[in-house]
């Protein structure tokens, strides 16, 4: 579940150049994925293999939850990046008329707190005078839409769109040099956060580039991977079993899976692996509270009073019946008191990886039957 670099990514060559052809055409572009997918890696392995006159700079935005904060942090980035070292011109101009930066040295940037600064405009005054010439500086916020949320429950919804606005008029400037685009990220909706505050316009400009679950033959392939240099072997037809198994086919569950048969491998060490022994480790693997928690956690942090009892009520429903249909679902709103909204909480739980309404857009399921079994077991009951 963690971020992965080097050998350890699993390349997609397709997705990799859609990205490129994006970035080469200048565009702004929002990563769009539930939790687990691996837009983090995702943005490791752009920062490991750029292209020429490509640089990256990047920042885990997720404990911010302060606009000057996350400004602050964004010019402490740059100001010691590689990219940056070495522009005398750069710096000259840095020590003339940016006299809240008292330091810039390996560990990073001093600041002069005795001064109240807008670190808004400092960022932007001197981003502006950065000299790309032909290069072109990417800059990747991840857990951006964290940071929108924080602002929105620590001060207010106000803030939280004056920092969205801030944001676009940073990649809408005039006297921002073309050559500097964003890349932004999130384990939870950007959409659905800023269509809650009414102001989607200040993401309008940023072209989404959605990151769906890995094709069976790249599921196939990244098994084959984790099962280099095992002492045992999964023939072709047990693969498309555990496929078939845990049905929406992402990283994470695959990781599990694997890691689940290889701990009863070593317990027990059997002749061959079979159906039974992926069977077990499907249920020792739902045993482990704490793999899933994150996602009952993150409905607990998201959603209050009424929302968050209907969505609850709803995952438990369908935990339990396999599939909901939407005029079940809007009486089930009714009954919790939020008919109006609850169709962002629908989409909350598509995009956050909970369910999904992809074979028929009148009944919802959830997406894999792993995270169902576990939500039956510790959740609902």
């Amino acid at each position: 579940g963690n971020p992965v670099r080097g050998e350890n990514f699993f390349v997609r060559k397709h997705l990799i150049d859609k990205i490129w052809e994006q970035i080469e055409s200048e565009n702004h572009l929002l990563l769009v994925a539930p939790r687990r997918v691996g837009k983090t890696s995702l943005m490791f392995y752009l920062i490991d293999n750029p292209k020429k006159n490509y640089y990256f700079l990047f920042l885990d935005t997720e404990s911010i939850n302060n606009e000057n904060e996350f400004y602050k942090k964004l010019l402490s980035k740059l100001l010691t990046s590689d990219f940056v070292k070495g522009k005398d011109k750069f710096f000259s101009f840095i020590k003339e008329h940016s006299p809240v930066i008292k330091k810039i040295g390996p560990n990073g940037v001093e600041f002069d707190t005795k001064k109240e600064s807008d670190y808004f405009k400092e960022f932007q005054k001197i981003i502006e005078k950065l000299e790309l010439e032909n290069n072109n500086l990417i800059i990747l916020l991840d857990e951006f839409s964290q940071t929108v949320e924080n602002i929105k429950n620590d001060e207010s919804e106000r803030k939280a769109i004056h920092f969205l606005q801030t944001n676009r008029e940073l990649r809408q400037s005039d006297k921002m040099n073309n050559n500097i685009q964003y890349i932004y990220s999130g384990s939870i909706g950007l959409t659905n956060i800023v269509k809650g505050l009414n102001a989607m316009q200040t993401i309008n400009d940023i072209s989404p580039i959605k990151i769906k679950p890995l094709s069976k033959k790249e599921a196939q392939e990244f098994i084959s991977l984790l099962l280099t240099n095992v002492e045992f072997k999964i023939n072709e037809s047990l693969i498309k079993y555990i496929l078939l198994k845990i049905e929406w086919l992402i990283p994470f569950y695959l990781q599990l899976t694997i890691q689940a048969i290889k701990d009863i491998y070593k317990e027990e060490t059997p002749e061959i692996i079979t159906e039974n022994i992926i069977n077990r480790a499907f249920d020792e693997m739902i045993e482990q509270k704490n793999y899933f928690e994150h996602w009952h956690t993150r409905l607990r942090t998201s959603l209050k009073g009424n929302e968050y009892n209907f969505a609850k009520a709803l995952l438990n429903i369908i935990s339990e019946s396999g599939t909901k249909e939407s005029k079940d679902i809007h009486d089930l709103a009714v009954m919790h008191k939020i008919e109006k909204d609850y169709k962002d909480i629908l989409g909350f739980l598509v995009y956050d990886g909970y369910i999904n309404n992809n074979d028929n857009v009148k009944i919802y399921r959830y997406n894999s039957p792993i995270l169902r079994m576990w939500w039956w077991k510790y959740v609902a009951n």
